[in-house]
């Protein structure tokens, strides 16, 4: 259902087109990395800092142990360093096999540092995340990673694993799977009470929606020597949504009064104690892959988990001259304060990688 809430969108003075990578922020500058213009083709392996305020553009080469340049990656900020994990690159364009590795960008001094796994002692010595593209990842109260889900190689296919990675002891932790298909293209956020909560995703044949959920007690119980769960919350009359096959790409996406239609590459932010959904692909492309284009969503939804009630939230652009937002799936976003996030980039119906980024503001 609507709501009262409006979102204010504020876009970007700069200009810097991409798809597939991640997006950053710390003390007020986006960091950009990696993505791909041309399908299935790494755009370059810097780093592109954006000032917010004023637009300014830097290209960053970096120094130090500086990663293969990768798409379908993800990012997540700690103590003001830019932690990366996973993606796929090279000649084959696979899943990068890096046992585990992240990779550590310090923007203060523009030098990338690797951080290979600690062995842990229980329960597997050389435990950690097999390698993966297409996943998602949050960051944690106390400053832990989380990675969930993705594409593994031919061997692993689709995944829905979940892990949690320290950086103050560089080990991985495997927390609970996910309830659900195996999929790419999900969304994971986590809230002020430390729930990790996720949405969408795509199982190889439909879009996935109807649904949301939650790791009750996040990393949390894992310290004190219990196992945390996952819960689910049901919305819709069923979690699949639109598969390759049926409509053309030209078919509108019908929107629902109970909450958001079923969509992966997508947004998910907790800000104002809301859990935040935007955008993402509706419908797959009839190829499945990304040398053509799928259908996209345009909307903004809310989730209180107060009361569990979705709310479609009224778009508002500031300033007449600044065009909208057009839907889009596949692009990075990341929370510039406690009532705002940003979009950067992203694929349109037109199979074009946009170039355009906005502020959102509750």
């Amino acid at each position: 259902m609507s709501s009262n809430r409006t979102i204010n969108l504020t876009k970007v003075d700069a200009s810097l087109p991409r798809s597939s990578h991640s997006i950053s922020v710390v003390n007020g500058n986006a960091y950009i990395y990696g993505g791909e213009i041309n399908p299935r083709e790494p755009v370059d392996g810097d780093i592109h800092r954006i000032e917010l305020s004023s637009g300014r553009y830097e290209r960053i080469a970096g120094s130090g142990d500086v990663p293969e340049p990768r798409v379908g990656h993800v990012a997540g900020v700690i103590e003001g360093k830019i932690y990366v994990f996973g993606g796929r690159g090279g000649p084959a364009m696979t899943p990068l096999d890096e046992q585990g590795a992240i990779h550590v960008f310090d923007p203060s001094t523009s030098q990338w540092t690797k951080l290979s796994p600690t062995p842990r002692s229980t329960p597997n010595p050389s435990s950690y995340p097999c390698a993966r593209s297409y996943h998602c990842s949050t960051v944690t109260p106390d400053g832990r990673l989380i990675i969930h889900a993705g594409c593994g190689d031919a061997s692993t296919g689709r995944l829905k694993d979940t892990w949690s990675f320290d950086p103050s002891t560089s080990e991985w932790s495997q927390l609970p799977d996910a309830p659900g298909d195996p999929r790419g293209g999900s969304s994971l956020a986590v809230g002020s009470d430390g729930r990790i909560w996720r949405f969408g995703g795509f199982n190889g044949k439909t879009e996935v929606g109807g649904s949301i959920e939650y790791l009750k007690g996040g990393v949390a119980d894992c310290r004190v020597g219990e196992t945390p769960k996952w819960e689910s919350i049901i919305f819709g009359k069923s979690t699949s949504g639109l598969g390759r096959n049926g409509p053309n790409s030209a078919t509108a996406l019908l929107s629902s009064t109970t909450g958001p239609g079923a969509r992966s590459v997508t947004g998910l932010h907790v800000i104002d104690e809301l859990v935040v959904v935007m955008g993402g692909e509706g419908k797959p492309s009839s190829t499945g892959g990304h040398d053509a284009a799928g259908n996209f969503w345009d909307d903004v939804w809310a989730f209180d988990s107060s009361d569990q009630r979705w709310d479609q939230l009224d778009l508002k652009v500031e300033g007449s001259k600044e065009g909208v937002m057009e839907p889009r799936g596949w692009f990075a976003s990341d929370v510039v304060s406690e009532s705002s996030i940003i979009v950067w980039g992203g694929i349109n119906s037109k199979n074009e990688r946009l170039s355009d980024g906005w502020i959102l503001r509750v």
